[in-house]
């Protein structure tokens, strides 16, 4: 994790833009709303507190798949001498036989009331000072550590050579495609982190094969299904566990904003960034104000994400295409 202050990229945390350039696109639905879990409680008299924390260090904080950083663990009891105690998450325990087991085993240590595992507390750190405030009040007291996403933009391993250097071949493509031929000029290009050098440039076929669902981040998905099928049945060898998806760990470079088909394939295909140019203002699917909303990418209902930066500016001028086109 990189120093905020020693990052030698220059970063506008408020406009969570970096290098001027690239546009960090989220959801914000995702941010401002909470993304409740329950958790397990209990009643303990304040003097034994100290023996709460020491089990929940052990046995519990370790192998729990919750943060809670940003979540007190312990909250007063209104007109009571008591305090509760988040224990764990759900996710950690579910059958309450389970907890009760474990408390056995602090028995002489202390006595507790009020197991329970009702109370609802945010998955996600709050974005600002004000939300916090307002979910400490709603559900839970929780702690400010600043906005999460400070962290997130500051740790984002970025190769600007790299990055200019797709979007001028794309760029240079699609312009391409624009003055001699019929096709729609839409052009991604796939690139595989382990060999950046060898890229898969895809262009939209739909035009060509008659077939509507042959966008670009189609057929380059295709084309690069095809190239490890012939890799494995030339070497002869079976799948393996590093590459369970096809594009796993992916850059992926595209002319236009991917519509809802092709960002869903994305999050299948389990990238890692997708840095698009023109924004499609009616069918793309990852900026908050593009299409439906949708934002693809960080939808907390699937259960992949990734990351996804618009290039600002006029450095790469691509031709633009009716807005109702799907990309």
């Amino acid at each position: 994790m990189v120093k905020i202050k020693s990052n030698p990229l220059k970063i506008d945390f408020v406009k969570c833009i970096i290098e001027d350039k690239l546009l960090q696109l989220k959801s914000k639905v995702s941010e401002d709303t909470p993304d409740l879990l329950k958790v397990w409680t209990i009643d303990i008299d304040p003097r034994e507190s100290k023996y709460v924390i020491e089990l929940i260090r052990n046995k519990l904080q370790p192998d729990d798949p919750i943060s809670f950083l940003h979540i007190k663990r312990i909250k007063k009891l209104k007109d009571k001498k008591l305090l509760t105690v988040i224990l764990c998450s759900e996710e950690l325990y579910e059958n309450v036989e389970d907890i009760e087991a474990l408390l056995e085993m602090y028995k002489d240590k202390f006595s507790y009331d009020n197991l329970q595992c009702e109370v609802s507390v945010p998955r996600n750190p709050p974005p600002t000072r004000e939300i916090m405030l307002s979910w400490s009040e709603l559900y839970w007291p929780l702690n400010w550590n600043g906005n999460p996403n400070d962290q997130i933009l500051n740790d984002y391993k970025i190769d600007m050579e790299m990055i200019t250097k797709m979007l001028n071949i794309i760029s240079k493509k699609s312009n391409e495609l624009d003055s001699g031929n019929d096709r729609l000029p839409i052009v991604t290009a796939f690139v595989n982190p382990t060999n950046p050098e060898d890229y898969i440039l895809s262009i939209d076929e739909r035009d060509s094969t008659g077939n509507i669902l042959d966008h670009s981040i189609m057929s380059g998905i295709q084309k690069i299904a095809k190239s490890e099928r012939s890799n494995r049945l030339k070497n002869m060898t079976q799948e393996s566990d590093e590459l369970t998806y096809l594009c796993l760990n992916f850059d992926v470079y595209t002319t236009h904003e991917p519509c809802s088909m092709c960002s869903m394939a994305l999050v299948h295909s389990r990238i890692k960034r997708c840095i698009f140019i023109n924004q499609m203002n009616k069918t793309g699917c990852l900026k908050l104000h593009s299409g439906d909303s949708y934002c693809m990418q960080d939808n907390k209902l699937l259960n992949s994400k990734y990351e996804v930066f618009q290039w600002l500016g006029d450095d790469y001028k691509i031709p633009k295409i009716d807005d109702r086109i799907c990309c």
